[in-house]
């Protein structure tokens, strides 16, 4: 005699055989039995986006401006020296002189 598959196996398969088509309606059915809206949920993620956009763009201004003033501080301070790297010297350094 043959055995049967159990239910939640027939089940599994059952869900797996069906279309995306298929399994996106039986969502929106069950979604707008539970009172969710499509539309307010769309509205929120084109929202979330866009926050997320604009954070990104605040904090890369701000980095780069912050990274101007550091070149410009930096060019400044190279003007003001008669001969580059005059100032560092590695023996007095190691030895203390």
């Amino acid at each position: 005699m043959a055995s049967r598959r159990s239910t939640s196996d027939e089940h599994a398969a059952s869900l797996a055989n069906i279309s995306r088509t298929r399994r996106a309606q039986l969502v929106a059915e069950f979604e707008g039995e539970l009172g969710i809206d499509h539309k307010a949920r769309a509205k929120v993620a084109a929202a979330e986006r866009r926050w997320v956009a604009r954070k990104t763009f605040i904090v890369w201004t701000i980095a780069m401006m912050f990274f101007a003033i550091a070149c410009q501080k930096l060019w400044i301070m190279g003007q003001e020296v008669d001969e580059p790297f005059s100032d560092i010297n590695p023996v007095a350094s190691l030895f203390g002189e």
